[in-house]
């Protein structure tokens, strides 16, 4: 019987992992998986170790307490591997224990497969050429994540961008906007999907607000919706816009919101990816306190913060963060993908070349076949497609 563990750590792998979860299952119904993930891994059959997603939204691990909460949990999962015995390790995302279990799961003789790797958001200050001391393989979802793991030496498999499969493409515009009840197709719908964790939200939001504030001063055919993470508690958000100047409409399915948009405000995460995918013109915001680890980290990713810009590697989504985070730039910049047709139709045009780098769908399949390969699940225990 295989056992793998899963270790994801944040909520964008919670997501991912869930999804690959089912897929792993699927191919190799007898195999126990196990880890550190969130809501969705546990109802995908990951069973639990940790659930994370709480510290996670509310910021702890970028603060002095989280480093020692870490410190702590790095200890008790790295006693569970040795009870466990898993036949393959598997990171997810972010690497939120640094790469500590990694080097415990290599020192013990365990494979690891790496997927969703920092390089395919763009961190600069992550080596490529620090992953084969720690990982045997990559489960490269970008084209660009690939060459960058081949030219450090890294055994990397591509198999595509998981929101290739998780994206809805099914809904038309005009059925999402006649879902949401917008019956005029005169009114412009600005989509505002502030993040997932509410410390983004919490820093991020209010001057979001403030800038479409301007927007709709000057524009009457405009309508905002802001679409509610699941991980977002709605007494946050009723704090929040309780102090917005106008009734804003919040709505909790993003690809609704997204759908029946014309422009959207996204974090620099993978709603921005999400957003380009489904071809919605966009800008990307993001702002949490100077001090947190994330807001290290990401700088360093500069000019290309958004994930999109990323992929696409050049500028094409406008970026307002920290101390470029002004709501009357931020203002100007939806004005402009709403009613300047030349822009919207330049930043379309680039977004068409997303799925050249991501892949074809079936990467969740793809990734999965490769999981179940690494961790040896016996011909008994595999079903095969």
């Amino acid at each position: 019987m295989s056992k793998i563990m899963m270790i994801g750590g944040d909520n964008t792998s919670d997501r991912f992992g869930s999804a690959l979860a089912r897929k792993v299952l699927e191919k190799c119904p007898q195999a126990k998986l196990f880890g550190v993930g969130g809501p969705l891994m546990n109802d995908a059959g990951v069973r639990l170790l940790y659930d994370i997603s709480e510290q996670v939204s509310l910021g702890i691990f970028q603060s002095v307490k989280g480093s020692l909460v870490v410190k702590r949990m790095l200890k008790r999962i790295a006693e569970a591997m040795t009870q466990e015995e898993p036949s393959l390790v598997m990171q997810i995302g972010l690497p939120v224990f640094g790469y500590r279990l990694l080097e415990i799961a290599r020192g013990k003789g365990i494979p690891v497969l790496y997927y969703y790797t920092p390089l395919s958001r763009g961190l600069r200050n992550v080596k490529a050429s620090h992953f084969p001391t720690v990982v045997d393989k990559v489960a490269g979802i970008s084209h660009f994540e690939v060459a960058q793991c081949q030219e450090a030496g890294l055994d990397c498999e591509f198999v595509g961008h998981p929101l290739m499969d998780l994206t809805d493409f099914s809904m038309t515009p005009q059925e999402a906007r006649a879902k949401l009840g917008i019956a005029s197709e005169e009114t412009r719908i600005i989509a505002v999907l502030p993040g997932a964790r509410e410390v983004e939200v919490r820093n991020a939001l209010p001057s979001v607000l403030k800038a479409l504030d301007e927007v709709l001063e000057r524009h009457e055919d405009v309508q905002i919706i802001v679409s509610a993470a699941p991980t977002i508690r709605s007494v946050l958000m009723d704090e929040i816009l309780k102090k917005s100047a106008r009734t804003v409409r919040v709505e909790r399915h993003t690809y609704l919101v997204l759908r029946s948009a014309d422009v959207a405000v996204t974090s620099i995460g993978t709603s921005s990816l999400e957003a380009s995918l489904l071809g919605v013109p966009s800008v990307a915001v993001y702002r949490v306190p100077c001090t947190t680890y994330f807001t290290e980290k990401l700088l360093d990713r500069k000019p290309n913060m958004t994930i999109t810009n990323n992929v696409l590697r050049k500028s094409v989504i406008p970026e307002f963060i920290q101390g470029d985070f002004v709501p009357s730039k931020i203002a100007q910049a939806i004005e402009n993908l709403l009613y300047n047709e030349q822009a919207r139709q330049a930043m379309l045009a680039e977004f068409a070349s997303l799925p050249d780098q991501l892949g074809k769908p079936g990467s969740l399949e793809r990734a999965a076949a490769l999981v179940v390969d690494m961790a040896g699940c016996d011909d008994d225990d595999t079903i095969s497609s």
